[in-house]
């Protein structure tokens, strides 16, 4: 009867959590909430190619499944993905959390546990994260699973299983590897490392997709050093612990109001903790391992770092479990404060029309152009909208950032055997050579929608 409780908590947690993300979730393509990767991703699943390091050989697998449903647009349908990726996280949130109050006090009420899950599903991050085509409610999703099987003393191997998949979903989750090895027994560890390896085995697919014709195919993985060179993110790791001391206390100080609720109610269950609860070496744990998170996010030197964050509120709100007996029912307060102060930030996600932007050039573009774009997240939406809706299919993209990449030109040369000037990082060679057959538009989107969309094709570009 307990466990059949149990079940419909969750899953009414889940479900209620994705009814929610499902009517505050943008229709199309967007840029919001640090999505400008939606583009890109989805063209690599729906192509089955290779995203950016380290290729993300779960979402490219599941997304190729998720596309052959009858969804459109294709976005929506990926924005539809990431919300059930991220209501799942949040049942399995309160799964876990029910069952660490049973094992703190006996006579709690049951119910208590959906308010760890509910607090993870409204907090502002997580749900931007679970209402765009990001990698982000997939990696949430596998580390609540993960930490559903250690909590819950599930055998070592498929805590492995799930640890190693959570590392395909986004490489921070090796932060998650020294609590596998202090809340596993000594001599499970063998089974952990075994599962671990099968849980990690997708990232062993990717010189296959990366003969499948794709036209998203990041670095070279047919060869070690460049499986390597894609595994590992090498391309991003001079952005780790990179940030100016300067710029510091400016983050610091713009992340502080994005957190607002969950440090409130953190510092609350720090106050209410039971002095026994906190010197276990399970929460501490926990707690731990969220603060290594947050220590890496704000030293990251990049605009978004930010979203690095996400695993370290899923595993707080865990760890609020060991108070809610103190407070009882006034802790479902607290849910629904989340979802009144974070509401009214969810209806950005449909503020910039990327689908205007990006039609607006391709369908202003003359016949057979080159389009040379300037970057991610441009190369992206275009990729996107030609690639996976087949837009304007006589056109060839060309980005001016990835241009400096011998893996790239090659690519493109492979794609376009008629194109020249590509064996050199020299895009003013490029344009000027293939000029003289196609013409050569620069293009820029802009990511605000607060003017048109810059198309420039009134030279073959000579410089």
């Amino acid at each position: 009867m307990q466990n059949g409780l149990q079940r419909w908590e969750s899953w009414g947690t889940a479900v209620l959590t994705f009814l929610v993300y499902f009517l505050t979730m943008p229709r199309d393509l967007t840029w919001q909430f640090s999505s400008g990767d939606g583009g890109e991703l989805i063209t690599a699943a729906v192509t089955l190619g290779i995203p950016h390091p380290p290729g993300y050989p779960t979402y490219v697998l599941l997304g190729k499944l998720w596309s052959f449903l009858p969804l459109e647009p294709v976005a929506y349908s990926f924005h539809i993905f990431s919300a059930l990726c991220a209501a799942g996280a949040a049942g399995l949130v309160t799964v876990t959390a029910k069952k660490q109050l049973s094992t703190i006090e006996s006579n709690s009420s049951g119910w208590l546990g959906i308010v760890p899950g509910l607090l993870f599903a409204f907090s502002s991050l997580v749900w931007q994260q679970a209402v765009v085509a990001e990698v982000y409610a997939l990696n949430l999703l596998a580390v609540a699973a993960f930490l559903w099987a250690l909590l819950g003393k599930r055998p070592s191997h498929l805590t492995g299983l799930l640890l190693g998949l959570s590392f395909t979903t986004h490489l921070t989750s090796l932060f998650l590897l020294p609590l596998a090895l202090l809340l596993t027994p000594t001599k499970a560890w063998g089974q952990l490392a075994v599962g671990l390896a099968i849980g990690a085995s997708p990232y062993l697919l990717l010189p296959l997709l990366a003969d499948q014709g794709s036209p998203v195919i990041w670095g070279n993985p047919t060869t070690l050093t460049g499986w390597w060179w894609l595994v590992s993110g090498e391309l991003y790791q001079p952005n780790q612990f990179a940030l100016p001391l300067t710029e510091f206390w400016a983050r610091l100080g713009s992340w502080l109001p994005r957190f607002g609720l969950q440090l409130g109610i953190l510092g609350w269950g720090i106050l209410v903790w039971y002095g026994r609860s906190l010197r276990q070496i399970k929460w501490l744990g926990l707690v731990g391992t969220a603060v290594l998170y947050l220590i890496y996010a704000i030293f990251y030197n990049t605009q978004d770092a930010i979203v690095l964050t996400l695993p370290a509120w899923l595993i707080f709100s865990l760890c609020l479990t060991v108070a809610l007996p103190r407070t009882g029912k006034w802790s479902a307060i607290l849910p629904g404060l989340a979802v009144l102060l974070h509401l009214s930030g969810q209806t950005g996600a449909n503020i910039h029309n990327v689908r205007a932007q990006a039609e607006a050039i391709l369908n202003a573009a003359p016949p057979d152009a080159i389009l040379v774009t300037a970057g991610d997240p441009d190369i992206f939406a275009l990729w996107y909208f030609h690639h996976v809706e087949d837009n304007r299919e006589d056109i060839i993209l060309v980005d001016n950032m990835l241009f400096a990449f011998d893996w790239y030109r090659q690519a493109v040369q492979r794609h376009h055997p008629t194109l020249r000037a590509l064996e050199e990082d020299n895009l003013t060679r490029f344009e000027t050579v293939n000029g003289l057959n196609r013409p050569i538009c620069r293009v820029r989107l802009l990511p605000e929608g607060e003017a048109d969309p810059q198309l420039d094709c009134s030279r073959a570009i000579i410089e």
